[in-house]
C-alpha cells in the first residue's frame, strides 16, 4: 500500500470514466478522497496524495486506460510503466504551494493525458484513439 491511502477499483474507474480530463483533474480527485481541495495547502497530506496520483497514473498505464503525452511535441512518450511514472515523479512539484493551485499542470507539467478509448466498427478491426487532455 502506498500512503495511508489506498484507492479502491471504484475510485480509479471514476478517474477514467467520469472524468477522463487532464492531470488537475486526477490531482483534484485524489485531494477529495483526502478532504483537501486543489486550492488548499496540506504540507501533512501532500507526500501522501503524491503517491496515491502516481499509484492511480501507474494503475491506469498498466490496464491501458491511459498515455503519457509530450505536451510540446503532441506524440504518446513509451516505455515500461515504471519508467514513465518516475520521468513524472522526478519533474513533479514538491508542495501544494509549488502547484500553485493546480496551474502547474498547465503551465510546466511536460506532460498530458492521453486517454485510450476503442472505436468499434462493425466487421473492421477495433481502432484506437486518444483524447487529448492539455
Amino acid at each position: 500500500m502506498i500512503g495511508d491511502l489506498m484507492l479502491t477499483q471504484e475510485q480509479i474507474d471514476f478517474i477514467y470514466e467520469d472524468l477522463g480530463g487532464g492531470f488537475h483533474l486526477v490531482w483534484s480527485y485524489i485531494g477529495n478522497a483526502h478532504g483537501v481541495s486543489s486550492v488548499d495547502v496540506d504540507p501533512n497530506s501532500f507526500e501522501e496524495r503524491r503517491n496515491d496520483f502516481f499509484f492511480a497514473l501507474g494503475k491506469l498505464l498498466d490496464e491501458g486506460k491511459l498515455k503519457l503525452g509530450h505536451r510540446k511535441d503532441e506524440v504518446i512518450i513509451e516505455g515500461p510503466t515504471e519508467e514513465l511514472v518516475e520521468r513524472f515523479r522526478q519533474c513533479f512539484p514538491a508542495s501544494d504551494e509549488a502547484l500553485e493551485a493546480g496551474l502547474w499542470f498547465f503551465a510546466d507539467c511536460p506532460f498530458v493525458a492521453a486517454w485510450l478509448f476503442t472505436r468499434e466498427v462493425e466487421g473492421e478491426p477495433d481502432e484506437d484513439d486518444y483524447g487529448w487532455c492539455f
